[in-house]
């Protein structure tokens, strides 16, 4: 070792802190820390793999391992831990990992940890520890979790990827802040149609097999796929609800899809987030006991909120303004999801203290017409200000809903449409020159 440091060599596996002499080497076999408590040095180096396989920088099994400074370009992963706690990596730099085919090839959710997509950083059975000020852009994935734990992901960059920002896969009880997860999205061409668009299931951050309890505040993840994406249900029949997730202060606008995605789980709360200019701000299918409170939805092509089969949520204090439909509750009809009894329709849905304004139509609560045997229930609309929409909020084949409390005004074909449905009790509301009065039948 120099007074410049380590010239590091290819298979190198380290056992003590070591700082690696500033340079760029050519390393297809990485190097592997060995040892607990070890602090890895790359300041001024750039390790190399002319091919995307292999690993730069492999950690199994330690524990207190701090990596910091390092460039990392090719490999499949730039850095890979496996069963490790209080792993810390900061002001690491890594480009051009992985990438899977393009414009004919749809990202696949759940891959298990066997048949990982390539990516900057990969955690796998990782608990404790942190991810800070790195620049994981222009790949396919920026960070990977799997059944890591208590981990925090901060102030990184991990735009302009083709897959994800950042990925959980029964991961619980981490913090993802403050980072920068734009335009992580892939052009897709439908082969049915040949029809070309911005999505397959890119996204910003995605939730899947039960990853509960994490905090994702602040973070910027605009014109993703998706912004955010939750999926519980893989589609094959394996359930893995992402409970009991906070969301605050995304700023998630531009997405070529749902600004947030959030499916199949329970308890997660939507707070403060920023939802406009997307093709949905909230696509919600099957979930139930959430909370979308405080946030901003604006300009969205299709609906501003969309709950089909969901039910127990709480709506309010939120801006929806300017979307095609403000809020959207149902069920489109025939058979439920197999696996999912009790979501059959959408039921108890309160609405309060939300601006529903400028768009077709503020609110519209409905049953489909392939559904026959129930129909969608206890929407209850109390305390919102509904104005300046063609349809102030819209009823069809539900029953035992409310509108009380609210405040109609200026809605220009309707202030309550009823589609002919009795079983809505219409009372108490403040109309100001919305047209057609109070309701029609």
């Amino acid at each position: 070792m120099s007074d410049n440091g380590v010239v590091p060599s290819d298979g190198m596996i380290i056992t003590q802190d070591t700082r690696l002499a500033p340079g760029t080497y050519v390393l297809p076999n990485g190097i592997t820390i060995a040892a607990d408590n070890v602090t890895l040095d790359g300041t001024g180096a750039l390790l190399v793999s002319r091919e995307q396989t292999g690993v730069g920088i492999r950690i199994e099994g330690q524990r207190g391992v701090t990596i910091r400074g390092l460039a990392i370009s090719g490999y499949y992963h730039g850095i890979r831990a496996d069963h490790c706690h209080d792993l810390t990596i900061k002001n690491v730099r890594i480009r051009d990992t992985a990438e899977i085919e393009g414009i004919d090839t749809f990202l696949y959710l759940w891959n298990p940890i066997e048949e990982v997509y390539g990516g900057a950083i990969l955690c796998h059975d990782v608990h404790g520890g942190a991810i800070r000020t790195c620049d994981l852009q222009h790949q396919m994935n920026g960070v990977l979790l799997y059944q890591s734990s208590g981990l925090t992901i901060e102030k990184t960059n991990a735009s302009f990827n083709s897959g994800w920002g950042v990925y959980l896969s029964a991961s619980n009880e981490n913090t993802v802040q403050d980072n920068h997860l734009d335009f992580c999205n892939r052009l897709y061409r439908r082969p049915e149609s040949g029809l070309i668009r911005a999505e397959a299931d890119a996204a910003g951050i995605v939730l899947v097999y039960g990853s509960s309890n994490n905090q994702f505040l602040r973070n910027t993840c605009m014109c993703g796929g998706d912004g955010i994406f939750v999926a519980g249900y893989d589609h094959k029949g394996n359930q893995g609800p992402c409970n009991d997730n906070l969301f605050e202060d995304n700023d998630c606008r531009f997405s070529s899809n749902n600004a947030i995605e959030s499916t199949f789980s329970r308890g997660n709360v939507f707070r403060r987030n920023d939802c406009s200019k997307s093709n949905y701000g909230f696509w919600m299918g099957y979930s139930w006991e959430n909370v979308i409170e405080d946030n901003t939805i604006d300009s969205d092509h299709v609906v501003g909120i969309a709950v089909e089969h969901g039910f127990d949520f709480t709506i309010r204090n939120n801006r929806i303004r300017q979307n095609d439909e403000g809020i959207r509750l149902w069920t489109r009809g025939g058979p439920v999801v197999e696996h999912w009894p009790g979501h059959e329709v959408s039921y108890n849905v309160r609405l309060a203290g939300n601006l529903i304004e400028g768009n077709h139509t503020g609110f519209y609560g409905y049953t489909g017409e392939e559904t026959t045997d129930q129909e969608c229930h206890d929407y209850h609309l109390r305390g919102n200000t509904i104005r300046d929409n063609r349809i102030g909020a819209r009823f069809g084949r539900v029953h035992s809903c409310t509108v009380q409390g609210n405040t109609f005004s200026g809605n220009v074909v309707q202030a309550i449409q009823l589609d002919g449905t009795p079983g809505v009790v219409v009372g108490d509301n403040h109309f100001d020159d919305s047209a057609g009065g109070s309701a029609a039948q």
